[in-house]
């Protein structure tokens, strides 16, 4: 039920935090918070990762939903494992929060912009968390025993 909590906080956090920018900026406006380090940048990206794709939207849109069906049955197959539970629940909540931008707009909005890369925003974060934290335990916890047991059912 905690995990329940803080994906919905996750997703929340994400979805107030664009609204905010996108309606405090114009497209492409930048406001620096530490200048030339660290600015607050709108930018709507109707693509993948680093703008890949662009305009891809029903295609992101299947894609994550099958990862998210995917994600369920390793949340249930997976469940005892500490951080691979929160890696998933992370993973989950910034799918989620960048699906609910696909689904709305046609894109994601973006905000965190550390000139050095391209913008993101918070659900992007989590998503990449969740991946560390997941693939901590598989690494650390050797995933292949568990494959095993799964394959014997």
């Amino acid at each position: 039920m905690k995990l329940f909590f803080l994906a919905a906080f996750i997703i929340l956090a994400d979805q107030l935090t664009k609204h905010v920018v996108e309606n405090s900026l114009h497209l492409g406006q930048s406001i620096p918070v530490i200048p030339e380090y660290f600015h607050i940048t709108l930018v709507k990206n109707p693509g993948a990762i680093f703008g890949l794709m662009a305009h891809g939207r029903w295609f992101f849109i299947v894609v994550t939903v099958v990862a998210l069906i995917i994600l369920f049955f390793l949340m249930k197959d997976f469940y005892s494992y500490k951080f691979s539970r929160l890696g998933i629940t992370l993973i989950v909540s910034g799918a989620v929060g960048n699906l609910l931008d696909r689904i709305r707009f046609g894109y994601v909005v973006d905000f965190v912009d550390f000139r050095v890369w391209p913008v993101f925003n918070i659900a992007d974060v989590v998503l990449c968390l969740g991946a560390v934290f997941f693939l901590y335990d598989f690494i650390t916890r050797g995933y292949h025993q568990k494959w095993e047991e799964l394959e014997e059912e």
